[in-house]
């Protein structure tokens, strides 16, 4: 069966479509040709030159990633810099690239979904206050509810286990019991103040600033679990989305591990 290109992004899109991205965005076909015939499929969070290689090393001619490496306009290309070596080696090598960000965000069967089976969270639902005119669209962040409540010390000890977290930063009452647990897979600090108006016990996401952390005030118990750690789960979605739509069997997990270490 031949499978090009365009018929993967078609099963992607029927899923996490691009109109629902945000406007900052940049999801789609970054890099490539539609028509071109699948070789192998690499499935990544973020693409470094080292991952374009990857690609190559395992006969992958294409590579969905979470994250656009083209984000904002680009003005200027320049030798031996960060994009025009992914460039390169892509056009070299003739690999598309694809990028499905916000879309999947907002997904229903996305990144919080993902997150949420692993946190063992049960009735999702959104975080936002959302028209629901597709039962597949949740919006950015989701609320979910644990079997039994359990204190946010128990809580913690199983997101670093689940999560491979050497730590979480927080600030709150970690004794205190919780159940409702708000998330948002990636930066989501701007939504702190939905997670606290839907009476969330505790509301996890990632990369927050300082004065985020100050301003609940401890209404709530908020922890950062960083944002590859938070995302990483998306990966198994869109190999899981490809498998059971293809009779196709190159579509491989990066290796790829968090480049952000702890000491």
């Amino acid at each position: 069966m031949l499978i090009k290109v365009e018929d993967i992004i078609k099963i992607l899109e029927s899923i996490a479509p691009l109109s629902w991205q945000e406007d900052y965005d940049n999801a789609g076909l970054i890099i490539g040709n539609p028509n071109n015939e699948i070789k192998g499929i690499l499935i990544c969070l973020d693409v470094f030159p080292s991952t374009v290689q990857e690609a190559i090393d395992n006969n992958c001619n294409m590579i969905i990633s979470h994250h656009p490496f083209i984000f904002r306009g680009l003005k200027k290309l320049i030798y031996n810099s960060y994009t025009t070596d992914i460039l390169s080696l892509s056009f070299n090598n003739d690999i598309s690239i694809y990028a499905s960000h916000t879309n999947m965000d907002s997904c229903s069967t996305g990144v919080n979904y993902m997150l949420a089976n692993v946190l063992r969270l049960n009735n999702l639902r959104p975080l936002q206050n959302i028209s629901l005119q597709d039962e597949n669209y949740i919006g950015s962040g989701a609320i979910g509810e644990l079997l039994e409540a359990m204190t946010g010390k128990m809580f913690f000890d199983l997101i670093k286990k689940k999560l491979n977290l050497p730590y979480i930063k927080y600030i709150g009452n970690i004794n205190q019991e919780i159940k409702t647990i708000g998330i948002c897979g990636g930066a989501g600090a701007s939504f702190l103040q939905e997670a606290i108006n839907n009476s969330c016990d505790c509301y996890l996401t990632s990369d927050i600033k300082y004065h985020d952390f100050l301003s609940t005030e401890e209404r709530i118990l908020l922890a950062d679990i960083g944002h590859f750690e938070s995302e990483q789960f998306v990966l198994q979605r869109f190999q899981e989305i490809i498998k059971n739509s293809f009779p196709f069997s190159n579509v491989i997990i990066s290796q790829q591990k968090n480049k952000i270490k702890f000491y």
